[in-house]
């Protein structure tokens, strides 16, 4: 006949219910820093786990977020990830903010990061007249690129006559996306030198007017 103290039975009960009961945990978020295509639909991610299942509410801007009143809003069953569209309109724009979502169970409650929804911009070059740039041969020179503010930051590049311009020791594009001549060449002289944005998310491409580059040899000072 087996026998079980008092202890035994008190430890293995404790142990059943710590395996059966479980505060709730976060599994999956989005990234703190969240950059959406304004194309798309917003889905900000929010995944937990515990028992009893946890149920989700979120806040916005440190408020409380009733989704239950905006009819873009939706959430996915048994989870906390929100699904913003636009079919019937609107703008993504205005759901930009700081979001937080809350896992709640009898146990506990367990928050994701502060996610940063913003979305991703592609405005314009701002219009401009360019000058032509004059030099004499041998000297520096910087071409100014100056692209427009996007969001994330565009990738910029240049072109000459729709071909990359070559760099070498002697010409080079700084992180800001300026074009540095240690000393310019005759060869450098061209009538179309066009800083380039491509903007990732949006799948476009912004050309700056383009620069007339003439250089004056030292015979024509």
């Amino acid at each position: 006949v087996r026998q079980y103290s008092i202890t035994s039975l008190m430890s293995t009960n404790l142990m059943e219910m710590f395996l059966l009961y479980q505060p709730p945990t976060i599994v999956k978020q989005s990234v703190k820093d969240y950059i959406v295509d304004p194309r798309d639909n917003i889905i900000i991610e929010c995944e937990a786990k515990g028992n009893p299942v946890p149920t989700f509410s979120w806040r916005r801007n440190g408020k409380f977020f009733n989704i239950g009143k905006d009819p873009r809003v939706t959430m996915r069953k048994r989870s906390g990830t929100l699904e913003i569209g636009f079919r019937s309109g609107g703008r993504p724009e205005d759901y930009e903010g700081e979001y937080q979502c809350f896992a709640t169970n009898d146990l506990g409650v367990a928050l994701s990061n502060k996610i940063l929804l913003r979305v991703s911009k592609a405005p314009l070059w701002p219009k401009e007249v360019l000058e032509p740039v004059v030099v004499t041969e041998g000297t520096p020179l910087v071409l100014a690129c100056n692209p427009p503010p996007g969001l994330p930051p565009p990738f910029t590049f240049w072109m000459n006559t729709m071909t990359p311009i070559p760099q070498d020791k002697r010409v080079s594009m700084g992180l800001n996306g300026d074009l540095y001549f240690s000393n310019v060449l005759i060869k450098d002289a061209h009538t179309d030198y066009c800083c380039n944005a491509r903007f990732l998310f949006t799948h476009t491409i912004q050309q700056k007017n383009p620069f007339t580059l003439k250089v004056l040899t030292s015979c024509c000072r």
